[in-house]
């Protein structure tokens, strides 16, 4: 891979982002036309953590050099582009810009890498592949419904480029990995996010990946283009760039992150607390304060599994320890609530034994906070309910 100097940076592609960029009008392109993949690598803002896939074609006879971008969306208005991420009804579109104009944008602010591939494709390929992505930029046909795993900016890119060559790129052998641990590693500088997101997608995305799904990472669908072969034998690459910055993929996290830390803290005194209430049960301030939280959490699980349109956040089986009832459940003085607070023990005893099993991944971070609940259920199932009882301070 080679490192070019300035001048090739005129031709790196736009942010997947900006609404601000209009479309351009087709011209047509002639036999001398070329093609590109550029490989946008992870940057520090949310919408760039996995990294960004667009299609470059240029043809230095006539000029023309447009990139397409399957990665556009509206981020005017924050907090609705988060409520529709969140319930899963989140439009992108195609969008298509001169690579030239977007020098004084993006890349070299943000110092994130840029890679591109040039692809050996003849001129009936590359005119195929124009007009394919040329019907894709129509009004009526530029927007889609964005999917994380399965509908994105490079999956789309894969699929026009399988189009123009009549031929499948990538297999659906899979690999002995699972998409949540390809995720990972583009949030271990996000801990909080990554605890976040770890909570919320459930058994689908530990399930092993193939080959071809792979391609939903920009940096995967780069791998497997680097390594593809056309019908004919001849490597679907013929040369690769470094535009910018110098890339490189990202890693798994080798420390323990700081929600992990506090998560076993709060384990620890929970646990404290329990020996001291062991014969002389009680509720506390701490039990307040950490099933409300965990009832909170169970209300995101339960909106991502039952209302949320994603296919990946269910089933989510850290419902089984994390249920929504239990800062309820904490202040009914009946008798009977102590068979909730057992069946909150065993379910999640049963959750662990599950995940020990494969059924789901516990992260690291959530695993204190399982035990302290399933510590604390155990005191609490055994509460006296006599009578209103205050909350004890701890």
């Amino acid at each position: 891979m080679r490192l070019t100097h300035i001048p090739v940076i005129l031709f790196i592609l736009i942010v997947p982002i900006l609404p601000g960029f209009h479309s351009i009008g087709h011209s047509q392109i002639s036999d001398s036309a070329r093609v590109s993949i550029l490989t946008i690598y992870p940057g520090d803002a949310i919408y760039a953590l996995w990294g960004h896939s667009a299609l470059r074609i240029w043809d230095p006879s006539t000029g023309f050099d447009i990139s397409y971008n399957y990665g556009t969306f509206d981020f005017r208005s924050p907090i609705s582009f988060m409520a529709r991420f969140a319930y899963g009804k989140l439009d992108y579109q195609l969008s298509l810009n001169r690579s030239q104009a977007l020098l004084g944008h993006s890349w070299l602010t943000q110092e994130r890498g840029v890679v591109q591939q040039e692809l050996s494709m003849s001129p009936e390929e590359i005119h195929a592949l124009y007009q394919f992505v040329s019907i894709n930029a129509r009004p009526e046909n530029r927007v889609y419904r964005y999917d994380f795993l399965y509908d994105n900016c490079a999956t789309r890119i894969l699929d026009a480029l399988e189009h123009a060559l009549q031929y499948p790129l990538a297999d659906s052998n899979l690999v002995d990995r699972s998409f949540r641990s390809y995720i990972r590693p583009y949030l271990k500088n996000q801990p909080e996010l990554d605890l976040a997101i770890n909570l919320a997608m459930g058994i689908p995305v530990d399930q092993p990946a193939s080959t071809r799904q792979l391609s939903f990472l920009p940096i995967e669908f780069q791998i497997l283009i680097e390594n593809a072969s056309k019908i004919n034998g001849e490597q679907l690459v013929a040369r690769t760039d470094t535009l910018f910055g110098q890339p490189s993929s990202p890693k798994p996290r080798e420390s323990i992150s700081l929600p992990t830390v506090i998560g076993w803290g709060i384990f620890v005194f929970g646990l404290l607390l329990s020996v001291k209430d062991f014969h002389t049960p009680k509720r506390r301030i701490f039990d307040s304060v950490l099933f409300g939280t965990i009832s909170l959490i169970g209300l995101l699980i339960t909106f991502f599994w039952f209302i949320s349109l994603h296919e990946i956040t269910r089933p989510n089986l850290h419902i089984m320890w994390a249920l929504p009832f239990h800062i309820i459940a904490l202040y009914i003085n009946k008798r009977w609530i102590k068979f909730y607070w057992a069946g909150t023990m065993l379910s999640g005893t049963a959750f662990l034994v599950a995940a020990g099993w494969g059924a789901q991944h516990i992260p690291l971070a959530t695993l204190p906070f399982m035990l302290t609940v399933v510590v604390r259920s155990i005191i609490l199932m055994r509460v006296p309910r006599t009578g209103f009882e205050p909350v004890l301070p701890a």
